[in-house]
């Protein structure tokens, strides 16, 4: 009887992309195997790290006679979204996957995350795509900086916002296999190719919202978006969604915060001059934006870094 049980409960493939996260990579697949979702399976692939993070890894499922963590290492680094997409495949040569869960090998999931997340998407069998809150945290105090959503930013579920404000975070992701079935991340994108593969499913078939925090997310100085802008990224994401899709109004609504990353970019480098014509170029869109709270506090942080480094 216990075992029918189990059989009828969905069964989840977590993917998990590792690159130079010793250090976590633990603490994230603990978080994993620690949910209070019993039929999940979970694939790691390790994208050639120039650390030991396969090593320590390895170890770790051998010791801990852990039967339903997969791991590979590949021979050449593949780049984020061919990484995701090797790890997408091997989800699905197993038949019984009905969900699929990506997550980064710094970041922590909350002990319900799966249950609550396959539990809304079972009670809406018409959409492709559950996200979530998530709370970012100092990797090295491990304290609270503050909630995704909070007061002055708000979760929706319309696809406009989503677009435009570039509004789902991916760590929050969970995925109704034939999303990926059909959608994969794009690789001409480096580094945005999560905000492309999120806005195509839900476009695709639709997304609801749990607001609670089911993720925390790792925030430290080696995170790509610390202090990197992608202004020719968010370009490209933009054009190719408007092709294939339309949503022209918010497509451009999102190129344009290419200006912003020009802005950041060109603070970075201590460029006072282009600072003042690219702040000159965004105007009031710095604060029209629903995200004008993160791009103020983004700014501060690079300004109180680039006093820190001088």
């Amino acid at each position: 009887m216990l075992d029918k049980i189990i059989t009828e409960i969905p069964k989840v493939a977590v993917i998990v992309g590792c690159y130079n996260h010793r250090d976590y990579i633990i603490e994230c697949i603990q978080s994993i195997l620690e949910q209070n979702y019993s039929n999940l399976v979970v694939y790691v692939s390790d994208d050639c790290s120039t650390d030991d993070s396969f090593d320590v890894l390895s170890d770790f499922v051998l010791n801990h006679k852990i039967i339903n963590v997969y791991l590979n290492r590949n021979a050449n680094n593949l780049g984020v979204a061919d990484n995701y997409n090797l790890l997408i495949d091997k989800a699905l040569q197993d038949n019984d996957v009905a969900y699929v869960v990506p997550f980064a090998g710094d970041d922590i999931m909350c002990r319900n995350k799966i249950k609550r997340q396959v539990d809304s998407l079972s009670s809406k069998p018409e959409v492709l795509v559950s996200y979530s809150n998530m709370e970012w945290f100092d990797s090295k105090t491990r304290k609270k900086i503050i909630n995704h959503f909070n007061f002055f930013f708000r979760a929706s579920t319309q696809v406009g916002e989503i677009i435009s404000e570039s509004l789902i975070p991916t760590p929050t992701l969970c995925i109704r296999r034939s999303g990926v079935e059909k959608i994969k991340y794009d690789n001409r994108l480096k580094y945005i190719n999560d905000y492309l593969f999120t806005v195509e499913l839900v476009l695709s078939g639709g997304v609801v919202y749990i607001p609670e925090v089911l993720v925390l997310y790792r925030k430290h100085g080696t995170s790509i978006t610390d202090l990197n802008t992608f202004a020719d990224e968010r370009v490209l994401a933009a054009t190719i969604v408007s092709s294939k899709y339309g949503y022209k109004k918010f497509t451009d609504e999102f190129a344009s915060t290419a200006l912003y990353d020009d802005l950041l970019s060109h603070m970075n480098n201590g460029d006072v001059r282009s600072s003042l014509l690219a702040f000159k170029k965004v105007g009031f869109k710095f604060f029209s934006s629903r995200k004008w709270f993160f791009r103020l506090l983004k700014f501060f942080y690079i300004v109180l870094n680039r006093k820190s480094r001088i």
